[in-house]
């Protein structure tokens, strides 16, 4: 146990300087981004102003605004407006590129996280296979797994993302189809189906097995047939 603690300790201890570092990342581009939106809308209020000045102008004939108009680009005062437009639309260009560095540092740290996740998932997979073996070894009778009940490790992530005060019974296609409408679009895949988790899930004990949660439906289980004690996927009993 010592070694796996020690082991994920060492492997954690960069996250909140790393965050940190990704945070400050996102906060210097919010501030940037209301920089350039307090310049757009200073901007587009002396665009305005001086659509409004040309419109108080004694011309009644709509051909005489435009010939004002087009003379006035020749002007100081036309030149002014026509570079306001450009930094007007330059500063848009700029937000958009910032929500996408925003967009990406975001994904980046979602990715950070989850694979720390993983690996501790990993470690307490591996770290309670060494136990069995330790208590096989000292002729120890196997510990039950204790969540989910008395069958095997389970979870509901129906009842975790069913609205409150829904009672019927969705099939598996509803609690799919209702977890991935509410599904990040990074979320991590599961199962050999390689689908989002919804529904009741049951996790391969195997350190290596490389898809770690199943549905009930994709592996044959039922609430009447759920296994007790550990339970291993059919590639992994194959492994094995």
């Amino acid at each position: 146990m010592g070694s796996y603690l020690r082991s994920y300790i060492e492997s954690v201890s960069d996250v909140p300087l790393e965050l940190q570092r990704q945070f400050g990342l996102m906060r210097e581009l919010d501030e940037r981004a209301y920089r350039l939106e307090q310049q757009v809308d200073t901007d587009m209020l002396q665009q305005l102003k001086a659509a409004a000045e040309r419109q108080q102008e004694p011309m009644h004939s709509p051909t005489k605004r435009r010939q004002a108009a087009a003379a006035a680009g020749g002007t100081a005062a036309g030149a002014a407006e026509q570079e306001c437009a450009e930094r007007i639309e330059s500063s848009m260009n700029e937000l958009v590129k910032l929500s996408d560095e925003k967009l990406n540092i975001a994904t980046q740290i979602y990715d950070y996280i989850d694979r720390h996740i993983t690996k501790l998932d990993k470690d307490c997979h591996a770290f309670d296979a060494e136990i069995a073996k330790e208590r096989q070894r000292l002729g120890m009778p196997p510990v039950e797994p204790t969540i989910g009940g008395a069958s095997g490790t389970v979870i509901d992530v129906g009842k975790r993302k069913n609205k409150p005060g829904e009672q019927r019974k969705l099939t598996p296609d509803e609690q799919y189809q209702q977890a991935l409408a509410m599904a990040d679009p990074s979320e991590p895949k599961y199962c050999q189906c390689q689908r989002i988790s919804f529904g009741e899930m049951i996790a391969c004990e195997s350190p290596d097995c490389p898809y770690e949660w199943f549905h009930f439906g994709c592996v044959g289980l039922t609430e009447e047939n759920r296994p007790k004690g550990k339970w291993y996927c059919k590639d992994c009993r194959k492994r094995a």
